[in-house]
């Protein structure tokens, strides 16, 4: 499962910057031109200025200022705000993916939503299991069908359900599948109600547990770590 996404910045209600009003002002910063800008995007003049207004609009500041004179004639270039708009936009944007990546990464379980609390939801999944997670979309409701995602690096493994921890969940599983590469474990779990379960741990901490396949064995996760959406 791969998921993509593109960021999109939200200004107080007024207005948003996503990456094509962003890559429009790289481009006017890196050729000096907004004519220039908008060739290489194939956008049209007037657009490209429509944009740019409306991002000044929307901050309240001008992020675009030409400059005359100079060796080269002068040319456009972008004001303080707009260089720090594109250096914030661009932070955002690979936190954005890291987190998108987290979530191609992660145990996929579909199910149903039995209660909520707050911004916490209990699902059953369609095996039967029971998952404790925190709810991506708000306005979600018992009842509801959703995918909930758990980051195997979350996972816990115990060899007992007596230990006393802060998790919520507590699954007990059977070891399907243990693969050992070099300095980690790559571990296949199925549930005892049959959800499948991925994770990797170090190879030195599967030395520790024994970890062979068919073996019993506890997967803990905070209810942080389950992430609940449509």
């Amino acid at each position: 499962m791969k998921i993509d996404g593109k960021l999109w910045i939200d200004i107080n209600g007024n207005g948003i910057a996503g990456h094509g009003r962003i890559k429009l002002l790289e481009l006017v910063q890196a050729t000096g031109s907004i004519k220039k800008a908008a060739e290489s995007i194939k956008m049209s003049y007037k657009a490209a200025w429509d944009s740019i207004n409306l991002l000044n609009e929307i901050f309240g500041t001008p992020l675009v200022e030409r400059q005359t004179g100079g060796k080269g004639g002068g040319g456009t270039t972008l004001t303080k705000a707009g260089l720090e708009l594109i250096k914030t936009y661009n932070h955002l944007s690979r936190l954005h993916m890291m987190y998108l990546g987290t979530l191609s990464e992660s145990n996929k379980l579909t199910g149903v939503i039995q209660t909520i609390a707050d911004s916490y939801a209990v699902v059953k999944t369609d095996q039967g299991d029971i998952i404790s997670g925190s709810m991506l979309d708000p306005d979600l409701k018992p009842g509801e069908s959703v995918s909930v995602f758990i980051n195997p690096k979350d996972i816990i493994l115990v060899d007992s359900d007596k230990l006393k921890t802060s998790a919520r969940n507590i699954l007990r599983t059977t070891t399907e599948k243990v693969e050992n590469e070099k300095d980690k474990t790559e571990v296949l779990l199925k549930t005892a109600c049959g959800t499948p379960l991925k994770l990797s741990i170090m190879a030195a901490s599967s030395e520790k547990l024994g970890l062979k396949p068919g073996m019993e064995i506890f997967a803990l996760f905070k209810t942080a770590s389950a992430l609940i959406m449509r």
